[in-house]
């Protein structure tokens, strides 16, 4: 009866020891499974999202339609800068040749201006009349004063066209143009006794009305 006894005793006092250790591990259990989902939320929290990934792709999209829209703009801008200097060029370019902007005849003139043209003498003497028949020397001295109007050697230039303009045959048109070239130029001239055949008016024309 006492060995019962005995063996009793150290089989409480084993248990007794056991029961901290049982409750040890349950906590050092949960401790672990705790840390486990902390560190599971952490990562999840860290990694983007759908909404994440789209909302940042939106903004790139938006970005990049922003900068073709500003560089739209940019080349629109150069593009009205370079007509705006073409334009302001082509003035500067009236403006050292002394040309001054006139009212076109018709719709067929593309540009027409005046210039102070000198009148490019004359051999002629007495009273003057004009005469249309080439190589006379009224001809050539009219001729000479519409190429010298356009630039253009008087020699060798195309004579479309010369018709009288009034004032009892001292005003002409002229529609001229260079032998290899198919710009068209009509020139007004006048007769200025003593002085010579004289340019007042230029028109460059869109095309060729008198070929």
């Amino acid at each position: 009866m006492a060995n019962d006894n005995q063996d009793y005793s150290r089989l409480n006092n084993r248990n007794k020891r056991r029961k901290p250790r049982k409750w040890l591990s349950v906590v050092l259990t949960i401790a672990g499974v705790a840390l486990v989902v902390v560190l599971l939320v952490a990562v999840l929290n860290d990694k983007p999202t759908m909404d994440d990934q789209t909302n940042a792709e939106d903004g790139q999209s938006k970005k990049t339609i922003a900068e073709q829209v500003q560089g739209n703009n940019d080349s629109s801008s150069d593009e009205q800068d370079t007509e705006e200097s073409d334009e302001e060029k082509q003035d500067d370019e009236k403006e050292k040749e002394g040309k001054q902007d006139a009212e076109p005849s018709d719709d067929n003139v593309k540009e027409a201006y005046t210039k102070d043209w000198d009148p490019v003498g004359t051999e002629q003497s007495g009273s003057h009349t004009t005469t249309f028949e080439k190589g006379t020397q009224d001809w050539n001295e009219m001729m000479q004063a519409v190429g010298g109007a356009v630039g253009l050697d008087s020699t060798s230039m195309t004579v479309w066209w010369v018709e009288n303009n009034g004032s009892g045959g001292n005003d002409v048109i002229a529609t001229v143009s260079a032998p290899d070239s198919e710009e068209t130029f009509r020139v007004f001239a006048s007769w200025i006794d003593g002085e010579g055949w004289q340019a007042s008016k230029v028109e460059v024309l869109k095309e060729n009305d008198k070929n």
